[in-house]
């Protein structure tokens, strides 16, 4: 029989982070302006869609076509975005990385207050134009502000374990403020919402979210000594080309790549169906969508650490399999939900499998990045982000083109006191059977993917080497 002492000792073990390199307080630091990112990604990309269908009415047609729009606009710029800061240089009187995110978040700031202004009363494509331009400037913002930051996470944290409770400290702060975020849309969009209460509230909401950026982004380190260890490389015309494809068709890319449109923004895209789910579907209050919403969240970051240290100890593809079970339980859970209780239950199994999935694979991308760099002498983060981009975030939003093309095709009406049977299916089937199909054929590519744990470890240990030039 095993001691209880030592069970304990297991128990504390599972929920501590790596001891090793940067201290908890750095770790913390450094975790900061990433989440901030988040909370104009949940107006945009999640409460803005509900917003523009249910309070200002325009029709999911026209909101599915601002998306594609979107989608295509992120093909183009965010390689360009990822090569130019590649090129740019640190200067001592701005630094870089920093600089550009300084820069990048007034124009994020106004477009998101803007496209809250929208009327009713305004005609369709004259609705469909403005939302278009304004998303168009917090995209081409946001993106460089993510590309700068993703550089000098890997720079200023090395090595994976590093990386991994970076992001779950990531993950604690973009709960915590998803939460606050998402409470507001729970409480004024679930049930009979009302425009001129929402309006200051997301006023309220940008505000804060102003001051979080100035707090996070405040005297965070960006001198010349953390970019003395990078070996950056100009890519002009055809050497560009030539760089961009020989990464495109390598294997830890495409596994990658594909697996993360297939499976990963499926899943990440859940906080919107679940909007639609608890009011057309179950019928549900503002508080009660809010309660079962807090709490799952809640169950799930007590976690985090664990699914951190499973990830640490399986590495990526094992973890991967696991979460699978989890997903399956959820999502067919909430297909079938006939009850508020069943429904939570479900909801906690989802967004379990949210956060473990999406911080095994979280890693995924640096180690990529090291590896190249590890066999060919140069850094070259920004190409790699922009490459990403194309064929990750350039598809972010294709689940959310799906998830309203199918319920507009089920007969979904924004306007409706109450949704056909058919729509209330089409929300079923939306949020349920669509992401389990991803989650399920998403382990096709993953089972190609060619880096084991002792490969991550290796890879680790030379990104370590070649930051600090320790063991």
């Amino acid at each position: 029989m095993i001691p209880l002492k030592k069970v304990i000792h297991s128990i504390r073990g599972a929920f501590r982070f790596t001891s090793t390199g940067l201290t908890m307080g750095q770790k913390w630091r450094l975790a900061l302006p990433g989440p901030v990112l988040s909370v104009g990604g949940v107006l945009i990309h999640n409460v803005f869609i509900k917003y523009y269908t249910d309070m200002i009415g325009l029709s999911p047609k026209y909101v599915g076509w601002v998306y594609l729009i979107y989608n295509i606009w992120n093909a183009i710029n965010d390689p360009m975005i990822g090569v130019w800061i590649d090129k740019m240089r640190h200067r001592p009187n701005r630094g870089k990385y920093v600089y550009i995110m300084r820069v990048t978040v007034p124009f994020m700031i106004i477009s998101s207050f803007l496209m809250m202004l929208s009327s009713p009363s305004w005609d369709q494509w004259l609705i469909f134009l403005l939302y278009t331009v304004e998303l168009f400037i917090y995209d081409t913002a946001a993106t460089a502000y993510s590309v700068a930051y993703q550089s000098y996470t890997l720079i200023a944290a090395p090595t994976k374990e590093e990386r991994v409770d970076v992001n779950i400290i990531q993950n604690y702060i973009s709960q915590a403020l998803s939460f606050l975020i998402t409470m507001i849309p729970t409480l004024l969009l679930v049930g009979d919402g009302k425009r001129e209460v929402i309006i200051p509230v997301f006023s309220a909401v940008i505000l804060a979210e102003t001051i979080f950026f100035t707090l996070a982004l405040r005297g965070l380190r960006d001198d010349a000594k953390m970019y003395e260890s990078l070996n950056n490389q100009d890519f002009e015309g055809n050497n560009l080309w030539k760089e961009s494809w020989k990464i495109i068709k390598s294997r830890p890319f495409l596994t990658y790549v594909i697996y993360s449109i297939i499976t990963i923004g499926p899943i990440g895209f859940y906080f919107t169906p679940y909007l639609y789910y608890m009011d057309d579907v179950m019928q549900s209050d503002g508080l009660t969508a809010t309660i079962v919403d807090a709490s799952t969240h809640i169950i799930a970051l007590i976690f985090l650490p664990v699914m951190g240290n499973i990830i640490k100890r399986c590495g990526t593809k094992i973890s991967i399999y696991w979460g699978t079970l989890t997903a399956i339980l959820g999502y067919v859970g909430i297909f079938f939900a006939s009850n508020i209780w069943t429904v939570a239950a479900s909801y906690i199994m989802i967004v379990f499998t949210v956060n473990y999935i999406r911080t095994a694979v979280s890693q995924v991308g640096a180690l990529i990045i090291d590896d190249n760099e590890r066999s060919t002498g140069v850094r070259k983060t920004g190409l790699f982000n922009g490459l990403f981009s194309i064929f990750i975030t350039a598809f972010s939003s294709l689940q959310t083109v799906i998830f309203i093309n199918v319920i507009g095709a089920f007969g979904y009406d924004g306007l409706a006191a109450t949704q056909s049977e058919s729509a209330v299916f089409g929300i079923r089937v939306a949020t349920g059977l669509i992401p389990l199909v991803s989650v399920i054929i998403g382990l096709i590519p993953i089972s190609f993917y060619p880096f084991d744990k002792k490969k991550e470890e290796e890879i680790s240990a030379f990104s370590n080497y070649a930051r600090r030039g320790g063991p």
